[in-house]
C-alpha cells in the first residue's frame, strides 16, 4: 500500500470518530480527535457511550488496529485531521508549526548536537505537538520530551499525539510562566502570533526571561519569533536581562512566502557557562523558498561552512 494511502486509512479512522462524535453529542471535533488516538492506544470504550456508537467506534478501529504504519504517516495523518479541526472551529492554522519549519529545525539541531542524540527537550508551549512530534521524526528519536500547554484541551490533544507515535513525553496542564523544572539539554518553542493592541509585556520576552536558566549551561533554547521581535517597546531591557544569561548565537530569517500575515525567523541562544562569557561569530542567514532547491542549497552551504568554521 503506498504511503500516501496509509495517511488516508489513519485519517479517516481519526475523521470518522471525530465526527461520530459530534453528532452524538456536539463533542467538539479536536476533543473528538483527542479521544480518537487515546482510544486507538487503549481498548477500553467508556461506559457513557450508547451500544450503537460504541459498535461504530470499534469498528472504524479494526480499520487501522492490525496495520504497522511508520510514525511519519502517522504524524501526517494526524496533522490532516488537526488542520480540518481548526477549520471546523474557526481555528488559525498557526497553532501548528508548518512541517517546513520543524523539519529545518530539526537540521538545526543535527548541527548544535549531532545526528541521533539523546536530549531531555522541553517546550513551554507545545500546543497540538505537531512541533515536537516533527523533531522526534526528522532529528532524533533518542528525545524525551516534557512540555506544557495552558489550554485543557490541546495539553490532552498534545500528550495523546505523542503517545500514539511511541514518543516520550509528560506534557503538563500548566502556564509556562508557572513551570520551573530543569536543567533541559534544550529548550525549543513556536510563539504564537501577538496582538499588536497589547497592554502587558511582550509574551515571548516574559517565557524566555522565565525559562532561560531552565537550559543547561552550554546548550540551546531554539524559539521561531515574528520578525519584529527586537522592535518591540521592552527590547532594550529585555536584550539586557537576557545577555547575562544568554548569547545570542544565531537568526534565521525564513521565506515570508510561508506566511500569510506574520514573518518568522529561528531564533537560537545559547546558555552562558558564565556571565562575562562572550562568543566571536555569529549565524545570520536568510533562507528562500524552500521549493526553490538551488537557492535553498546554495543558503544551507552557506550555514553549514559557518558550523564547520566554528568546529575548526
Amino acid at each position: 500500500m503506498e504511503n500516501t494511502q496509509n495517511i488516508e486509512v489513519i485519517y479517516e479512522y481519526l475523521d470518522n470518530v471525530s465526527k461520530r462524535l459530534h453528532d452524538m453529542d456536539g463533542t467538539p471535533y479536536l476533543e473528538g480527535l483527542s479521544y480518537a488516538l487515546d482510544f486507538l492506544l487503549d481498548d477500553d470504550i467508556p461506559k457513557t457511550l450508547v451500544d450503537i456508537v460504541r459498535q461504530d467506534l470499534e469498528t472504524y478501529k479494526r480499520d487501522v488496529v492490525d496495520s504497522n504504519f511508520d510514525k511519519e504517516t502517522v504524524r501526517k495523518a494526524v496533522q490532516l485531521a488537526l488542520l480540518n479541526g481548526f477549520k471546523e472551529m474557526n481555528i488559525t492554522n498557526s497553532m501548528m508549526t508548518p512541517d517546513s519549519i520543524g523539519m529545518f529545525m530539526g537540521y538545526i539541531l543535527s548541527k548544535l548536537y549531532g545526528k541521533n542524540a539523546s536530549l531531555n527537550v522541553y517546550d513551554p508551549l507545545v500546543g497540538t505537538g505537531n512541533l515536537l512530534a516533527t523533531l522526534n521524526n526528522h532529528f532524533s528519536e533518542n528525545i524525551t520530551f516534557e512540555g506544557t500547554e495552558a489550554d485543557p484541551l490541546l495539553s490532552a490533544l498534545s500528550r495523546n499525539f505523542l503517545d500514539a507515535l511511541d514518543v516520550k513525553n509528560q506534557i503538563y496542564h500548566q502556564d509556562a510562566l508557572t513551570f520551573k523544572k530543569g536543567p533541559f539539554d534544550l529548550i525549543v518553542t513556536d510563539f504564537p502570533v501577538e496582538s499588536k493592541d497589547r497592554k502587558e509585556t511582550y509574551f515571548p520576552y516574559q517565557v524566555i526571561l522565565h525559562h532561560m536558566q531552565n537550559v543547561k549551561k552550554g546548550k540551546f533554547f531554539l524559539a521561531v519569533i515574528e520578525n519584529d521581535f527586537f522592535e518591540q517597546a521592552e527590547a532594550a531591557e529585555f536584550k539586557e536581562k537576557l545577555m547575562r544569561t544568554m548569547h545570542l548565537y544565531g537568526l534565521i530569517k525564513f521565506d515570508e512566502g510561508l506566511f500569510k500575515n506574520h514573518p518568522q525567523s529561528l531564533l537560537i541562544m545559547q546558555r552562558k557557562h558564565r556571565e562575562d562569557e562572550t562568543i566571536d561569530d555569529f549565524l545570520l542567514a536568510d533562507l528562500p523558498q524552500f521549493t526553490d532547491q538551488e537557492k535553498f542549497n546554495t543558503a544551507l552551504s552557506k550555514i553549514e561552512n559557518w558550523f564547520n568554521k566554528q568546529k575548526g
